[in-house]
């Protein structure tokens, strides 16, 4: 653990050189009269309209040719973006819908007779009245909200912001029948591990305005089945016994509770399944002055990144991600795009 974090450390490190970096290397300014110097950006002062260079000092911006001025203010735009403090990122959870649907039935057990006389086959049905099978299902939408605010004294232009939702969901391993198999296998679930992508443009953010983004929607379902014993009673009639001193013989009706043949022992037949989300992986980016995209990533929980890739999604061994009391934790790396 100690390594992968000190290894994630030197990959921020060399990610947030590159970032701020970008100016390491001179860049040819030119004059709306053609003459050129070669120089690097050291700040930009949007309320004066100034730019302040390394070797040259204060130099106005409507000195440089209309390619340079752009330049400059992209340059502006990108130390605006990337700082943590200008331009804030929050990451919310929500649930956007919820619906629940319970059903209480009573089954039957039916055989296929043939009867003298008849060429097709009858119906034998047996209500299993003393029996109650109760189905729940339950079923949630949910998703994320980015929350963008520029506080920068000017204008973020052409963001782009891509998400993708974390989940899972148990399926069970054999079909949910009457008839099914006995064996304990029934009970058994597997997990298939899920996701959803979305991806949007925001034009441009003004200086102290606040702007929602969303993630795609996460969709779980909670199923469970309650079953109770199979059993039916049935009126036997007794025949009479040995004669007592009168000489009188004893008859009678008696009730009897049976397990219906085929069922096994279905009172130890209730099964659920469950699905939960993640969590959420944001990334946020503008073009940099290469061309190349500069990209903050923002996560919830913070956690999600140690088993989750971008790239590659989900861990091999397909591990939750969430522990426990870290759900509402967040973690934010920058990095440029190779």
């Amino acid at each position: 653990m100690v390594i992968r974090k000190l290894l994630q450390f030197a990959a921020l490190f060399a990610c947030l050189f590159t970032v701020f970096g970008q100016e390491e290397t001179l860049h040819t300014f030119a004059n709306a009269d053609g003459k050129t110097l070669q120089d690097r950006i050291v700040k930009y002062d949007f309320e004066k309209e100034q730019v302040t260079l390394e070797k040259n000092g204060s130099v106005p911006l409507s000195t440089f040719c209309e390619a340079d001025r752009k330049y400059i203010l992209h340059w502006n735009q990108i130390q605006g973006f990337t700082s943590t403090m200008r331009f804030k990122m929050d990451v919310e959870k929500k649930s956007w819908a919820r619906m629940n649907h319970n059903q209480n039935i009573t089954p039957y057990y039916m055989d296929a007779i043939k009867i003298p006389g008849k060429k097709t086959l009858s119906h034998n049905v047996l209500m299993l009245e003393e029996y109650q099978e109760t189905t729940s299902l339950f079923f949630e939408a949910e998703g994320y909200i980015l929350k963008l605010k520029n506080q920068n004294f000017f204008p973020v232009e052409n963001i782009t912001v891509e998400s993708k939702v974390f989940y899972e969901q148990e399926y069970y391993a054999i079909s949910d029948g009457m008839f099914a198999s006995t064996e304990k296998t029934y009970e058994d679930t597997s997990v298939t591990n899920l996701m959803r992508f979305s991806s949007e443009i925001i034009p441009l953010i003004v200086p102290r305005e606040e702007v929602l983004a969303y993630s795609d929607c996460a969709i779980t379902v909670e199923h469970q089945l309650d079953r109770t014993a199979m059993t039916s009673t049935t009126t036997v009639e007794t025949g009479g016994g040995e004669e007592g001193e009168e000489g009188e013989g004893s008859e009678g009706m008696t009730e009897a509770e049976e397990i219906v043949e085929g069922f096994g022992e279905w009172d130890d037949h209730g099964r659920r399944r469950k699905g939960k989300v993640l969590g959420v992986w944001f990334r946020v980016g503008i073009e940099g002055l290469d061309g190349k995209m500069i990209w903050r990533e923002i996560t919830q929980p913070s956690s999600l990144a140690e088993k989750i890739t971008w790239e590659s999604g989900f861990s091999e061994t397909g591990e939750s991600t969430e522990p426990a009391g870290s759900a509402s934790s967040t973690n934010e790396t920058t990095s440029a795009e190779s």
